[in-house]
């Protein structure tokens, strides 16, 4: 093994506390998934045939069903 300094030397140093709470600070940022995009798709409002579906009070639903308010 060389002397060289590894990478870890050069970042400052972190306790477990801190890692726990950048954790869950990141697992919340996240903005939730609201579109979907499937050439297999089908709106679960009306049943039609819809490539790109929008959830919508808990459904994926088409354009046409999406309330948009």
């Amino acid at each position: 093994m060389s002397d060289d300094a590894t990478l870890d030397a050069f970042a400052p140093e972190e306790t477990e506390h801190e890692h726990e709470e950048s954790d869950s600070a990141n697992a919340t940022d996240a903005a939730p998934v609201t579109s979907s995009w499937s050439d297999a798709s089908v709106c679960e409002a009306c049943g039609e045939a819809a490539g790109r579906r929008w959830l919508d009070d808990g459904e994926r639903v088409c354009a046409a069903c999406k309330r948009w308010s």
